[in-house]
């Protein structure tokens, strides 16, 4: 080699390198920054701006496909609103909030707000997963009625909430098969079956891909309560609700975090 190949090339700043920034290079990578962005409330991403997706294209340096793919994702998510022939508007953040776990297993936002409410997912009768029929103390693919609800505040999902309750049960009472919300607890107690006693307990893990789309984010985890309800020696139903841990800070009674 000569000491003229390892000259700099004509324009290459003499002495040192130049660092370029490397755009991202796929949707997920666009959107993880730009979510960053928004929840740290970067200048130019604080809510009710508008930018037009060719300026937000040129400015981050990817393909228009690239960007309507991220903001796909973050659409789905909350954070920002598509603009027909306009572009795309940065929204607020959900805020996070505390949610109180009681004596009798419920829990509740606290302190609770007017635009809390509660939608349907699907009710329908499904055969029991492993995890289900042994809460329940059923056989495994026996059959349970599924209600699912999400639960949200200021319009963005905090908790999944899915109620099982055993077929036969089901069959005595039989508003729980309404697609509406209703009040499970008084429809059993009129079937015969008041609740006498509970057990519940708590985990973490990963949500599920179908449990992340519910609750508009990406790579959540969730903190899970169970709650077995018993009506004398027979067990009467089982509550999972799934609470979005990055949302929610999740306390007992005295206001200290559950065990």
């Amino acid at each position: 080699m000569t000491i003229a190949a390892l000259q700099p090339a004509p324009g290459w700043p003499y002495g040192r390198m130049s660092r370029m920034a490397t755009p991202p290079t796929s949707r997920h990578d666009l959107a993880e920054r730009l979510r960053k962005e928004i929840r740290d409330g970067a200048p130019a991403r604080t809510a009710g701006t508008v930018v037009s997706g060719r300026q937000l294209a040129k400015e981050l340096g990817c393909a228009r496909n690239t960007l309507i793919g991220a903001m796909e994702l973050l659409e789905q998510e909350g954070l920002v609103r598509s603009i027909p022939k306009v572009g795309y508007m940065v929204l607020s953040p959900a805020a996070a909030f505390e949610a109180r776990l009681d004596k009798l297993g419920h829990v509740h936002p606290v302190p609770g707000q007017a635009d809390d409410r509660t939608d349907m997912v699907t009710t329908a009768v499904r055969k029991a997963s492993v995890g289900v029929a042994a809460a329940l103390g059923s056989p495994p693919e026996s059959a349970v009625v599924l209600r699912q609800s999400v639960l949200s505040r200021g319009g963005a999902p905090w908790a999944i909430r899915e109620l099982y309750v055993p077929k036969g049960i089901a069959d005595l009472a039989r508003r729980l098969l309404d697609v509406d919300p209703v009040d499970e607890d008084l429809i059993l107690k009129e079937a015969g079956l008041p609740e006498t006693g509970h057990l519940h307990a708590i985990s973490a893990r990963p949500a599920s891909d179908q449990e992340a789309a519910l609750l508009k984010s990406r790579a959540v985890t969730v903190l899970t309560v169970r709650r077995v309800s018993y009506s004398g020696e027979q067990t009467r139903s089982c509550e999972f609700l799934l609470i979005h841990a990055d949302r929610v800070s999740l306390t007992d009674s005295s206001g200290k975090l559950p065990n």
